[in-house]
């Protein structure tokens, strides 16, 4: 008989060790419940009167090449120019046997990253770039106090015991409060000062005044298609043709294709313990509660500050 496994929740973490484990073993039986009616979790897309709109932005960027690997398995980078390539003129590094995203659509567009920020009626690039026109906006008086800050900051090193003093030791009080503080508070609802600095490193990873020189002096040497960036500075992405929600329709799709289950509007209420084991969990579904029993539970629910995993004992394949 097949191993019984109950994954809890279809965002990301739960759909790709859904799609591990069934492409990679038959000897489990696996089955995914979700407690909402869409999937994929904050890296959805929302279908709206015919339209596609994403819950935030979501990049598809990394340097381990086994999760690049793993994302064109599921959708394959473009191999002709998009429509707007061809309406701008625009070449880029596509893959040479990829699909034509202007008759399929099961395909990774290559994006250029654009962000600013509005600040005091300019436009700033972000992350921040140490460029005339930064300078210009800035205003000189400005940018002489924010380069003493920095200097400061670079001596006298505050405890990181918050997100606020992690961004200060990296960029200086005067940066932080222009370009950091007040958008970090909008973005996450509460002030830098009250979140943990590991959520900063998690972040904004590498980045710093020093990064960012080293990052503009690389783009000056040769062989810059080789060099070393910090993620935060990516100028460069892939993108699902569709929004970042497909990715992992398709991934369910596929799932379910191999004999996975999913359930939707499943939210589970109570994980049932005996022993010291987890032997079942209770959902919801139709105002009807279930019992569902399993050898092996993994989960992404959030909890507290963010997801865990449960499992007596996991599967060697995804532990």
């Amino acid at each position: 008989m097949k191993k019984k496994v109950v994954i809890i929740g279809a965002g990301p973490a739960g759909l790709t060790a859904g799609f591990e484990l069934m492409k990679q073993s038959n000897e489990y039986e696996v089955i995914i419940l979700e407690a909402s009616e869409s999937i994929g979790g904050i890296s959805r897309t929302v279908k709206y009167n015919g339209n596609r709109m994403d819950i935030g932005g979501h990049r598809f960027f990394s340097k381990d090449k086994q999760v690049t690997k793993w994302w064109e398995n599921i959708m394959p980078l473009q191999g002709k120019p998009a429509y707007d390539d061809k309406c701008l003129c625009r070449t880029k590094n596509i893959a040479k046997q990829g699909p034509d995203p202007e008759k399929e659509d099961r395909v990774m567009l290559l994006r250029q990253r654009v962000s600013r920020i509005y600040y005091n009626n300019k436009f700033f690039d972000y992350p921040i770039s140490m460029k005339m026109q930064t300078i210009k906006n800035m205003g000189l008086f400005t940018t002489i106090i924010a380069v003493f800050s920095y200097l400061k900051s670079c001596i006298v090193k505050k405890d990181e015991s918050s997100l606020e003093n992690f961004y200060i030791n990296r960029f200086g009080k005067v940066l932080y409060g222009m370009f950091f503080e007040g958008y970090t508070e909008k973005l996450w609802g509460r002030h830098p000062s009250k979140i943990s600095a590991d959520w900063g490193a998690q972040r904004v990873k590498g980045l710093s005044i020093i990064a960012i020189i080293k990052d503009m002096m690389s783009k000056l040497l040769p062989g810059k298609k080789g060099r070393q960036v910090e993620t935060s500075l990516i100028e460069e992405f892939v993108y699902p043709k569709f929004g970042p929600g497909q990715l992992w329709e398709i991934t369910a799709q596929e799932f379910e294709k191999m004999g996975g289950k999913l359930y939707k509007n499943s939210k589970v209420i109570k994980i049932n313990v005996a022993e010291g084991k987890i032997k079942s969990v209770t959902y919801s579904n139709d105002g009807k509660e279930k019992k569902l029993e399993a050898d092996f539970f993994i989960s992404s629910m959030e909890r507290g500050k963010g997801s865990y995993f449960i499992g007596f004992p996991l599967p060697k394949s995804i532990s």
